[in-house]
């Protein structure tokens, strides 16, 4: 387990996977609608860590849970988070992350275990590339709807120790991605996540966080992810604002990137 391990950023951008922002509904095209495997179901209770001599409650601690676990509108039963203003409720029931993405830590030097990333549901055949937003995913009856990629924020490195880890989260676009519930029910490891709904025009997630947090000035990229539904309105103005520098409609002071933002939330 990383404890404060140097970790070298990646030399390129190449890592964050690409793919067509122009989709289709998964019936009707001849192939086999994308489909994941849960291999785990992961729960935590809020503990209070110290950071910078601070006392900072989080809810990173999440282990696995065996059997069945109910699932409701704000997330799983035993599930909570430590700051309730930018995690959790509704709109990010669910935390999900591709397991594939360990394997790539790994080779990278980061030996992180299997639910080190706060997911609630490791998915093994799924990543950032097959998911959409607003895709409609069933598991045995539940409904799952993508809302947003995961921004990571500095109690990811503070937890391991690794004080780049979350931006190199956000650079690589192994990010992971949250969830609201569209109808509840109960979630264990070894179910299927078929998806069953994806809107035309809908942006894979990869792209997402390449244009998001990688290539800020693929004005084309931009567009075309304002013109795809689902883009959480946040999202929407920061990539509007960068538009709008690019084009010449407003000033750099006005358009500015929010990167101070960023540093502030990547803080290690």
């Amino acid at each position: 387990m990383p404890t404060g391990l140097p970790s070298p950023r990646p030399s390129t951008i190449s890592s964050v996977p690409t793919t067509s922002t122009m989709s289709t509904t998964p019936t009707g095209t001849g192939a086999a609608a994308p489909s994941g495997t849960i291999t785990a179901v992961r729960v935590g209770r809020v503990r209070t860590v110290r950071w910078r001599d601070e006392a900072v409650p989080t809810g990173a601690f999440k282990e696995p849970v065996e059997g069945p676990v109910a699932l409701g509108p704000t997330g799983l039963a035993g599930d909570e988070q430590g700051d309730v203003v930018h995690h959790g409720g509704p709109e990010k029931a669910l935390m999900c992350y591709g397991r594939a993405h360990y394997a790539a830590w790994r080779a990278e030097g980061l030996d992180l275990p299997e639910g080190a990333l706060f997911e609630n549901l490791t998915v093994d055949g799924l990543t950032e590339s097959e998911v959409c937003l607003e895709d409609v995913w069933d598991v045995e009856g539940v409904r799952l709807q993508v809302t947003q990629s995961r921004r990571p924020c500095w109690k990811l490195s503070s937890r391991w120790g690794i004080p780049d880890l979350a931006r190199r989260v956000q650079s690589t676009g192994r990010t992971g991605w949250y969830l609201r519930v569209l109808t509840p029910g109960t979630l264990q490891a070894g179910q299927v996540m078929r998806l069953v709904e994806r809107n035309p025009g809908a942006v894979d997630l990869a792209e997402l966080s390449r244009v998001m947090n990688v290539d800020k000035g693929d004005t084309s990229a931009i567009e075309r992810i304002l013109a795809s539904p689902g883009v959480p309105g946040r999202w929407r103005s920061t990539l509007q604002r960068r538009l709008d520098v690019h084009q010449g409609r407003t000033s750099d002071s006005d358009g500015r990137i929010t990167d101070e933002e960023d540093a502030d939330r990547l803080r290690g």
